[in-house]
């Protein structure tokens, strides 16, 4: 990303209101958090239960500080160093935002192989259109009114809607059973199917 789109984008997430999640509760077992560095929130909120993985280390360095007890993994989410059935649910706080389609159903498909019968998958992320050319969300996260966690997510802008993702999903052996739409981001909660729609 170039400078001018860095500051079109930063300046696109200044001039919209901070958009507040309260994350009441996140999948019980154990978690794979996929796209889980940076801010680490996933981590933060559910220590050694969470397993995250970012294929950047930069990132895993930047949230592990934040989470020290998680259990931090560089890995590509395309092909997960993970053996099947191996997790309870897994989470994407706002990271399917950086993956263009085809790496997208990629990760869904590994996530499937990696959870363990009727596993969970939550997702958080955004509506956008690729016309807007940059997309940029301003956060204030909080957990059980404790953690509390600002942060500014943005990218190069593509098109994704919470409708496309549960399409995907479907493709990839996930049942959306929960969708919450607010006004700039969704929350969608998916369950392991045993047989991928063809």
């Amino acid at each position: 990303m170039n400078l001018s789109t860095t500051i079109r984008m930063l300046f696109n997430a200044l001039t919209k209101p901070e958009q507040h999640i309260l994350i009441g509760d996140i999948p019980a077992g154990h978690i794979l958090d996929i796209g889980g560095g940076g801010e680490g929130v996933i981590a933060q909120a559910g220590g050694t239960r969470v397993t995250p993985i970012d294929k950047f280390m930069s990132e895993i360095h930047e949230a592990r500080e934040k989470a020290m007890n998680a259990h931090w993994m560089t890995a590509d989410a395309t092909q997960l160093p993970c053996k099947n059935d191996s997790f309870d649910a897994a989470t994407m706080f706002f990271s399917a935002m950086y993956m263009p389609s085809d790496v997208k159903e990629k990760v869904f498909k590994e996530t499937h192989r990696v959870l363990k019968t009727s596993g969970e998958l939550w997702i958080w992320d955004v509506n956008m259109r690729q016309e807007r050319q940059v997309f940029a969300i301003r956060l204030q996260v909080k957990f059980n009114d404790t953690l509390k966690i600002k942060t500014i997510y943005g990218v190069k802008a593509k098109d994704q809607s919470a409708a496309s993702i549960c399409d995907m999903l479907l493709q990839t052996g996930f049942e959306p059973k929960v969708v919450t739409q607010n006004k700039h981001w969704f929350l969608i909660k998916a369950q392991k199917q045993e047989h991928i729609a063809q």
